[in-house]
């Protein structure tokens, strides 16, 4: 009789988990390795807040080889084997053989103790599963707190009325993924501005933003706070603001990560085109989307004063052939998968500078569209949320600390348009708005405010690019 207190443990639970562990470890490891990505907080805020689309254009046959390779198969024997409880003096020898193991590679590591504690925070990102267990609940419980009741503006006045017969029409464009490296306006190389550039379009100088990845900057710009911000602020944002006072507010978005906004209107990109039935309707995917049918909306609101918002999906890589119809396509070849490593980065800029080039395209029919507003002092605002590695280094997409990102991801333009009517009306000329230093993610908040004439306690006239310069 075998008298063995060896008893097959039941752990079903304990294997699902396991198994669980190795899949995600798959698909982390290879977005780790494939773009040179850090899995901390915010990179588990951008894979949460990127939609289904943009998830669906990151696969990669690759992906189902590697979870192939690291996931089923280690999970086939996981799930095969029998797990029994060993004795209790094997048990307690494995705790001390642990123990003795740790001590002696501590003192044997010791002089790298220092590095670890300097570069622990991102190593942290780097480690699986660690990285995203821990930093999916660091992401949660910063959500948890972005969820809290917003803190109220202090209440605001006008400093005078709109004149009867008249609109003011503010409009903000938030890009996504634009490096002013890639700006002709800024002295690129290629001509990546063609349609904006006899438009009246004011190019600021490039500057830096809040954050390397979408939550944190558009958080940023819709605050007073600016770049004292948090991503979590507790604030109430611009558009909430300016809706509780009296402004019209419109929202239109081919992205995703803005924080609680109260709008009278919020659209997505392809409820926008759902009612256009011609043959040139833009297709819901591209930006050109947000555009469609403003002048008529605008033209037909009994509003005074109105804000628009329009949120593009912009350069949001990996995938950046996607980013513009086929027509766009003028820098050649181009990079057209997802696996950009694998690329030249010849082709990879190609494709990332064709998305640019479609940016502008966008912008230049928004103007067109709201120089088509009878009645209306206009002015519209262009700022990137951040900019976008391309290679450069071993790096590619966004989301690196702000610590250690590199220029190309923190580097953004700012650009600027206003109607003849608004210009006169402020004072002010393309000439004397511009700046000799730009803070991208501070202005828009305070510019708009002025733009509206609105004033509160919370105003910066400094930060304001509308005010009427000091003689």
């Amino acid at each position: 009789m075998n008298t063995s207190k060896r008893h097959p443990v039941p752990t079903p639970v304990v294997k699902a988990f396991c198994i669980a562990l190795l899949f995600v470890n798959a698909g982390a490891a290879y977005f780790m390795t494939t773009y040179n990505a850090e899995i901390d907080r915010t990179m588990i805020g951008n894979i949460l807040n990127t939609d289904q689309r943009e998830m669906l254009q990151i696969w990669h046959p690759k992906l189902l080889l590697q979870i192939l390779l690291l996931a089923v198969l280690p999970s086939l024997f996981i799930a095969r084997a029998e797990i029994t409880k060993p004795r209790w003096f094997i048990r307690l020898g494995s705790i001390i053989l642990v123990l003795v193991a740790l001590i002696a590679w501590a003192y044997a590591t010791a002089f790298t103790w220092l590095w670890f504690d300097k570069h622990a925070p991102r190593l942290g990102g780097r480690v699986l599963p660690w990285s995203y267990i821990a930093n999916t609940a660091r992401y949660f419980n910063q959500a948890a707190l972005a969820g809290r009741s917003q803190t109220l503006l202090p209440d605001a006045t006008f400093l005078a009325p709109v004149p009867t017969g008249q609109k003011d029409i503010v409009v903000l464009v938030i890009g996504e993924a634009s490096r002013a490296q890639d700006y002709a306006y800024y002295g690129y190389g290629r001509d990546t501005n063609p349609f904006t550039k006899n438009t009246g379009l004011v190019a600021f100088p490039a500057g830096q933003s809040c954050a390397t990845y979408t939550i944190g900057s558009v958080a940023c710009i819709l605050t007073h706070e600016g770049s004292a911000a948090s991503d979590r602020t507790g604030f109430e944002p611009l558009n909430s603001y300016l809706t509780r006072f009296g402004v019209q507010t419109i929202f239109r978005t081919n992205n995703f990560g803005e924080p609680p906004i109260k709008v009278d209107e919020y659209t997505r990109a392809a409820d926008i085109v759902a009612g256009c039935k011609g043959s040139d309707c833009p297709a819901p995917e591209y930006d050109e989307a947000l555009v469609w049918g403003l002048t008529d909306e605008l033209t037909k609101s009994t509003a005074n004063r109105i804000f628009v918002t329009l949120h593009e999906a912009g350069s949001h890589g990996p995938s950046y052939w996607r980013k513009y119809p086929p027509a766009f396509e003028e820098f050649k070849p181009v990079c057209d998968t997802v696996e950009v490593a694998t690329c030249s980065h010849e082709s990879l800029v190609n494709a990332y500078d064709n998305s640019i080039r479609y940016t502008d395209y966008v912008n230049a029919k928004l103007i067109e569209a709201l120089k088509a507003v009878p009645n209306a002092r206009v002015a519209m605002i262009y700022v990137s949320d951040h900019g976008q590695s391309l290679g450069e280094n071993g790096l590619y997409l966004h989301g690196a600390p702000n610590a250690v990102a590199p220029q190309t991801q923190r580097l953004v333009p700012f650009l600027v348009w206003m109607s003849d009517s608004f210009q006169a009306a402020h004072g002010v000329t393309a000439q004397s708005i511009l700046r000799e230093e730009t803070k991208p993610h501070d202005f828009p908040f305070h510019s708009i405010m002025g733009a509206f004439g609105m004033r509160s306690a919370i105003y910066k006239p400094e930060y304001d690019i509308f005010a009427k310069p000091v003689q």
